[in-house]
């Protein structure tokens, strides 16, 4: 968006000038944009010799008619700043005059990037072997693992409590058959 420096002409008086503004910075090119309340007239425009290389306006004698506001560009040289000088305003063929202190300045940097460096290794995907399993998908202990070892247990435990209520060796021997029987279920089923 350009910046506009706002002018009243013949808003008091016949040829008087008000300027909204006695001081005026920039760091672009800009528009003086010049308002006419009264009748229509004249106005000439230029720059001092601090400004006379940093801007260009276009044109130098204005006609603006009653009521009517007229835009007059100031184009400003970016290789021109800092520099500050007078803009000078005048009516009625020099009856009115009025001066603006216009200040060019250098536009805002964005501040510096700062290069993040990243190794090239992470842009390749890395291998991964295929025999050995990927331990986020394996839980620490294995749940067959566990339900091997809850059968191992069961089983000791009818084991004891079969021999302890039986006394009988028959009936320990069966005991321990079905007690070798669980162990083996439970050691294929770990392994599978």
């Amino acid at each position: 968006m350009v910046r506009t420096l706002p002018v009243d002409i013949n808003r008091r008086s016949v040829h008087s000038i008000e300027p909204q503004l006695r001081e005026f910075e920039t760091s672009e090119s800009f528009a003086i944009e010049l308002t006419n309340h009264g009748s229509a007239t004249h106005v000439h425009l230029n720059v001092d010799d601090g400004l006379a290389e940093a801007i260009s306006l276009d044109g130098g004698n204005h006609f603006v008619e009653a009521g009517r506001t007229r835009r007059i560009e100031a184009t400003v040289d970016q290789r021109s700043r800092p520099v500050s000088g007078r803009l000078k305003i005048v009516t009625g063929y020099g009856a009115e005059t009025a001066v603006i202190d216009v200040s060019l300045i250098p536009p805002e940097e964005p501040p510096e990037k700062v290069p993040i460096e990243v190794d090239e290794r992470l842009a390749k995907p890395q291998p991964r072997p295929r025999d050995q399993p990927s331990r986020e998908s394996e839980p620490a202990v294995p749940v067959r693992a566990i339900a091997a070892g809850a059968l191992v247990v069961l089983a000791l435990l009818f084991v004891v409590v079969g021999a302890l209520i039986a006394g009988n060796p028959a009936v320990i021997l069966g005991v321990g058959i079905v007690l070798v029987a669980i162990a083996g279920a439970a050691a294929l089923l770990y392994r599978s």
